[in-house]
């Protein structure tokens, strides 16, 4: 393979959670226009300039008597004002300063305008990265948007590196198509849950889908030719900064106890469905504490699908490593996620699961004991009287 010499971002979806905001406002927009939004209009859009995107929505879902300048002028003013609000994705700020740190070369290739990208970088967390590149093309830069190969061609050539030097991160599959066209490398983190909209993976490509990643969490740079990170906690990823989720425990589907042997806790679904929204699949671990009680409890969690029960919602089932001498419906639950230990996995066989379960509160075990992670018990978040952590 040939050296990566210069890695190269999207933005939206990839390194930035704009993804929702959009997808909120497109909705109060084509609802105005009495059309609801549907999947498929957004994974038609998705990845694209506006204006592109807005020309797909209208093609999916039949909207008549409107063009894509008028639904983009409707839309413009809220985006506008609330770009700044966007975050880093999980694993962004991680991967990008690692990768400097090493002196690799980075650029931005988005298809979002030279005045839109600087309002969705002005926010606190975001603000700091537009530095780190090298060079940066938007949409107004090109006159051919994705999925067409001119914003990854002409970032090769400005910093004149070779396609076959380049790996490309993108979460939309007109982003894969792209950077596939331009003779590059790609890792597709998607943002759109129909897997099938990408091509098959092979990590031995010379140009084309090497991986499809849950997330940058996940990723291995060391497959690449890259340095590899050096910040495992116990085979753990830390998460700067920790998540702090919160919820109401209820009844689940009773599987955790009778089929697992693993009493896990329900959160009501309503109160974390936004947080859950923007909350990346995997396994993770953390702190946990209930109610009004000072007490502390190491967590491993799931957050996802679960591919073995072929969940319909997006839920987070947080097993506390503790034995309780009775329920806690109705409870709040606070929740102190601090690393990161595996992505979401199928398994053939529920032996195999609940092993792998298992293995995953030994890691935490292990991982909360350090002191990076066991200074956050005693985060003001998780307690309302004076901490007093529980074995």
């Amino acid at each position: 393979m040939t050296p990566v010499q210069l890695v190269i971002f999207d933005l939206d979806g990839t390194l930035l959670n704009t993804e929702q905001l959009v997808a909120e406002v497109a909705r109060s927009v084509v609802k105005r226009h009495g059309k609801t939004m549907t999947l498929e209009a957004i994974k038609a859009g998705s990845g694209r300039k506006p204006l592109d995107a807005w020309d797909k929505v209208i093609e999916e879902l039949g909207l008549e008597g409107v063009t894509a300048q008028q639904l983009y002028d409707e839309s413009e003013p809220s985006l506008r004002a609330r770009w700044h609000e966007a975050q880093l994705m999980p694993g962004a700020a991680r991967l990008l300063w690692h990768l400097h740190s090493h002196h690799v070369m980075l650029a931005l290739a988005t298809s979002t305008s030279r005045d839109t990208l600087h309002r969705k970088l002005s926010g606190k967390d975001t603000e700091g990265i537009k530095p780190l590149f090298k060079a940066v093309n938007c949409g107004d830069d090109n006159q051919h948007g994705k999925p067409a190969p001119d914003c990854f061609k002409a970032t090769a050539r400005e910093l004149d590196v070779p396609p076959a030097a380049c790996l490309v991160f993108e979460d939309a599959p007109s982003g894969v198509e792209a950077a596939t066209a331009a003779g590059m490398r790609v890792i597709a983190v998607p943002s759109i849950l129909d897997k099938s909209a990408y091509p098959q993976p092979d990590l031995n490509r010379h140009s084309g889908c090497c991986e499809v990643l849950p997330s940058l969490l996940s990723f291995v740079p060391e497959r690449y030719g890259l340095p590899a990170f050096t910040d495992h906690i116990h085979g753990t990823v830390p998460l700067t900064p920790p998540w702090r989720l919160k919820g109401t425990v209820v009844k689940g589907f009773g599987r955790g106890s009778k089929e697992l042997g693993i009493p896990t806790a329900n959160l009501d679904a309503a109160s974390l469905q936004a947080a859950l929204s923007e909350t990346t699949t995997g396994i993770y671990c953390g702190w946990a504490s209930i109610g009004a009680s000072s007490a502390v409890y190491q967590m491993a969690m799931s957050v996802g699908w679960n591919p073995f029960y072929k969940n319909e919602k997006k839920t987070a089932e947080p097993w506390l490593l503790h034995t309780f001498p009775e329920d806690f419906y109705g409870e709040e639950l606070r929740l102190m996620v601090c690393g990161f230990i595996r992505p979401e996995a199928d398994f053939t066989t529920l032996d195999a699961l609940i092993a792998r379960i298992h293995e995953d509160a030994n890691v935490t075990r292990a991982a909360m004991q350090h002191e990076k992670y066991a200074v956050m018990s005693k985060d003001a978040f998780l307690l309302e009287t004076t901490p007093q952590t529980a074995s």
